[in-house]
């Protein structure tokens, strides 16, 4: 008897629903306490995917040894160092977002191993990134990636004949294609 009369003052009636203009009831489908195991289980599973996320966002930059990209804002306050820099890479930003994810590809299309580290774009940086640093880091993991056969040969072929190597790489990646067409 006891069990029943909990169950039901635990129940919100439709006349004691919060009143959110006169005449209007808004009905709260959750606020029941019968509901709220399966509530209460969803949003512990919410948060710890939204945590698993979170730590792998700030762990695989650290890991792969560039903890300084977690900082990056991505306002794209340097973009503006389009017209001062000497090998004309324009996504300096993206640049900075591939590395963190590791994303070689969109790496080489943004004209990241063009880059020949000068710093003009360090100081468009809102947060004051050693940007020359990170982008070494991250043609240092291209090359990497290239010679483990991670990225595609079609994608580095299409690279080259688009001009996206730099003189200090492109003996390298065209001695790498060449041994990859022989084999």
């Amino acid at each position: 008897m006891a069990k029943e009369e909990r169950k039901s003052t635990k129940k919100r009636e439709d006349g004691t629903q919060p009143i959110a203009l006169p005449g209007i009831r808004r009905f709260q489908f959750f606020s029941n306490l019968r509901d709220r195991s399966l509530t209460t289980n969803l949003n512990r599973l919410a948060m710890l995917g939204i945590g698993a996320s979170l730590a792998l966002d700030v762990v695989k930059p650290i890991a792969t040894g560039l903890p300084q990209t977690i900082y990056c804002y991505e306002c794209r306050a340097c973009y503006a160092t389009q017209d001062k820099c000497p090998m004309a890479i324009q996504y300096q930003a993206e640049l900075n977002v591939a590395s963190r994810v590791g994303d070689h590809t969109r790496f080489i299309e943004a004209g990241g191993m063009k880059c020949i580290r000068c710093g003009n774009c360090v100081s468009f940086c809102v947060v004051h990134l050693d940007l020359p640093r990170i982008f070494s880091r991250g043609q240092q993991r291209v090359i990497e990636a290239i010679e483990a056969g991670r990225i595609p040969r079609n994608r580095i072929v299409e690279a080259m004949h688009k001009g996206l190597f730099g003189r200090q790489f492109i003996d390298r990646v065209a001695a790498w294609l060449e041994d990859t067409e022989q084999a």
